[in-house]
């Protein structure tokens, strides 16, 4: 639904803006867009693959796994996180976009009038077989701001995790440079 009523939303417009919301215009969009949606796919695929690798090897440890492995996977899920954290935090940010222009194309799609006053809002529905429609884009928006807001609270943990090892890491190295004095 979204992709069609963002090709049918150049017919609204009038002669001087035919320019830019030309067919070739729109098609090109709608290109790019899809060609960002697979390299958002390949790239969640990949990452959850490295996420999935160190949960099969903590599953293959069964019960009670040792401090040892224990220790490597937490060394292996920091480095997994360490090396996708531009990405993770690109992620976040394209979730978050993505579910707002999905909510605003949603509700602009089934409204005729809309008029916000200090009196209050009003609107009218093109018809009443878009509700459905709507409630569709709407659930997805939501979705993808849901998503966008477990993401960051991952990537918070991880970077607080990381931030502690720093510090661990200056402070060892400030006392191994006292001990050699």
């Amino acid at each position: 639904m979204l992709v069609g009523e963002a090709v049918s939303m150049y017919e609204t417009f009038s002669a001087a803006l035919y320019v830019i919301y030309s067919p070739p215009v729109v098609l090109f969009v709608a290109l790019v867009a899809t060609l960002m949606g697979l390299r958002w796919i390949l790239t969640s695929i990949r990452i959850f693959e490295g996420t999935e690798a160190i949960k099969d090897d903590l599953d293959e440890k069964g019960g009670e796994v040792p401090d040892e492995a224990l220790t490597r996977l937490i060394v292996r899920m920091l480095s997994h996180y360490r090396d996708n954290r531009a990405t993770i935090r690109t992620m976040i940010l394209v979730c978050t976009l993505g579910g707002v222009c999905s909510f605003l194309l949603g509700v602009a799609v089934g409204l005729e009038h809309l008029s916000i006053s200090a009196g209050g809002i009003s609107f009218t529905l093109d018809n009443y077989l878009v509700i459905p429609f709507m409630l569709l884009t709407i659930g997805i928006a939501l979705t993808s701001l849901a998503s966008s807001y477990y993401f960051s609270r991952f990537a918070r943990v991880w970077d607080e995790r990381l931030d502690r090892i720093e510090e661990s890491e200056s402070l060892l190295k400030e006392t191994l440079e006292l001990d050699r004095r």
